[in-house]
């Protein structure tokens, strides 16, 4: 379970997401360094995916899970948010149905630079006979977001203070002076909820990350706000799909062998070789099952 806080506007897109696992249904803390969004870049624009409900599939958090299934090919962000849904109905959808478990994905896309809302989840559609019954096929629901649009979900929703609800609808109509503004406001919406004692927030963690994507999709950012004393929790590395590369698959090891050829630890040919490997992993799909009629 988690909470996640995502802004939808013309502006850009702004999402935090907390870091908590915990265990169902009993509701123990298994870590406060999970990750939970990935950053989709397409060939007609970018989105940014949170997910809220199952935390794990089996020893991967989801957000690795969707980078592995995701990856190869060079997708439009229509076409993989299409894919995300029906690997996630293939995947996840009968598990979280027995565990009676809520689970969403919330994206905020821009799509030839037009922001829209979108959530894959599996309550159903919210105009269909099936509303608000868990399901174990996910359906996709979106809508321009030509007027800014707030997605708040996860076991900690019900843990944001009403000023702050209210704060945060009130301020998506502005664009800010810095996207910094609207993602330290989430940030430290998030720690009040998980600070309020509400019965909710003992499933939110206090550090969160942030992440803004503009319109563009370039130049996005990501920060970790928390507690000086919870730093050594914060995630690292990149959770980011580049036109079907997985980034964050890529990225680790080639820094890693860069030190270790600067540090005269491996030869330039054992680099080649190493780095050509992490490259061929960065764009072969995993875990990958045929969808479900």
């Amino acid at each position: 379970m988690t909470l996640v806080i995502t802004l939808v506007t013309p502006n850009g897109v702004w999402a935090s997401t907390d870091h908590r696992l915990t265990q169902h249904p009993g509701g123990k803390v298994i870590t406060d360094s999970s990750v939970k969004h990935v950053i989709v870049r397409g060939s007609d624009g970018a989105a940014l995916v949170s997910y809220t409900g199952l935390g794990r599939v089996g020893a991967l958090d989801v957000s690795a899970w969707m980078r592995e299934v995701l990856r190869g090919e060079s997708r439009t962000v229509d076409g993989t948010l299409i894919d995300l849904r029906e690997q996630a109905t293939a995947r996840i959808g009968a598990q979280a149905k027995s565990l009676n478990i809520q689970h969403a994905f919330l994206a905020g896309a821009f799509l030839k630079e037009r922001p829209w809302a979108v959530v894959i989840t599996n309550m159903g559609s919210p105009a269909g006979p099936s509303s608000g019954r868990i399901q174990s096929a996910f359906e996709t629901t979106a809508m321009p977001a030509d007027e800014p649009v707030v997605f708040a979900a996860g076991s900690g929703r019900d843990a944001i203070v009403q000023a702050d609800r209210e704060l945060l609808h009130r301020v998506s109509g502005h664009k800010p002076r810095r996207p910094e503004e609207f993602m330290r406001l989430l940030g430290d919406v998030n720690r009040r909820a998980a600070e309020s004692g509400h019965p909710g927030a003992r499933l939110v963690s206090r550090a969160c990350s942030v992440v803004f994507m503009p319109p563009s999709g370039d130049d996005v950012r990501r920060e970790w706000y928390g507690p000086e004393e919870d730093r050594a929790l914060a995630p690292t590395g990149f959770s980011h799909m580049l036109f079907g590369i997985d980034l964050g698959e890529m990225a680790r090891p080639m820094i890693e062998l860069s030190q270790a050829l600067w540090s005269g630890e491996i030869t330039e040919e054992e680099f080649s070789k190493r780095t050509e490997e992490a490259a061929r992993k960065a764009v072969q799909p995993r875990q990958r099952r045929k969808p479900t009629k």
